[in-house]
């Protein structure tokens, strides 16, 4: 129940009152089309809670809240499996046939999911990026050796209230389409973030393969969590509201040097000049 405090404002109150009680969750999307407000006036009010410490973000498709309390946990991600139906050999056929219809090849995947980073992932992220980038497609560029060259890369400059240094936030996304995911995209990613402050697996799980692939999401999520390697999985690339982020990426502190070398061979010359202007 809400008090009377002065200091919240009539939007701050009307999207708490429909975050659920008892740590249940409510996706962004779904909580932006209950209230129907446009996307600057929901996320206004959503990042106001979330400073307040009211409501916390929670994993699920496109993003959920929760409301904050001294006992809340949030729960353990399962990777859910759909119950098995009864088929017949012309169902699971046709199945097979969607299935293979719906994997997209990876570099099909690249600008649809730059422009989720660049867009809805930031703002729930709360991400004042500098540049999205898509970096795999250099050719035979010479980028420092095997597993060196992530996919797609985020750059952010902070400005924090109270600490008087700028922070580099560089983050790597090593994408893989439905009929490529094996564990070894987490390795691929920790060689990633020896140059990085945070790594990603982005993994696409249309819903036809998320029973064939439960398995080895599984295996992933273990390993990824183990080295603190985020995973998200998603559907459409281009709709964050099937995206899922089963696992945070954990932000580590690269070697200055590396890190150097890594925004000087991967970025593009108009990216690097931004960054230098920031960081001066």
């Amino acid at each position: 129940m809400l008090n009377n405090d002065e200091t919240w404002n009539d939007d701050e109150r009307k999207l708490f009152e429909i975050v659920p009680l008892g740590g249940a969750t409510i996706g962004n999307i779904r909580a932006q089309k209950q209230l129907g407000w446009d996307e600057g006036r929901y996320w206004s009010a959503r990042d106001a809670l979330v400073d307040r410490g009211l409501i916390g973000r929670g994993v699920g498709r496109g993003g959920t809240l929760f409301r904050v309390s001294d006992d809340h946990e949030e729960p353990e991600v399962q990777v859910v499996v759909p119950l098995a139906t009864s088929a017949t050999p012309a169902t699971v056929e046709a199945a097979a046939v969607a299935a293979v219809a719906a994997v997209q090849r990876e570099d099909g995947l690249y600008e649809p999911l730059a422009g989720v980073i660049r867009g809805a992932w930031a703002r729930d992220h709360r991400s004042n990026l500098l540049a999205v980038e898509i970096v795999a497609r250099q050719g035979r560029r010479a980028t420092g050796g095997t597993w060196s060259r992530p996919d797609i890369v985020s750059v952010e400059v902070l400005n924090l209230l109270y600490v008087p240094t700028k922070i580099l936030e560089v983050v790597t996304f090593e994408v893989k389409p439905a009929d490529a995911i094996d564990v070894q995209c987490v390795y691929e990613s920790l060689a990633h973030r020896r140059a990085a402050t945070h790594a990603y697996v982005v993994l696409h799980v249309p819903a036809s393969e998320q029973a064939a692939l439960t398995e080895v999401l599984q295996g992933v999520l273990a390993v990824a969590r183990s080295h603190g390697v985020g995973v998200v999985t998603f559907a459409d690339p281009s709709d964050y509201d099937t995206w899922e982020e089963l696992a945070p990426a954990e932000r580590v502190e690269p070697d200055p040097e590396r890190l150097n070398a890594f925004i000087d061979n991967q970025l593009p010359d108009s990216v690097k000049n931004r960054l230098a202007r920031e960081l001066r």
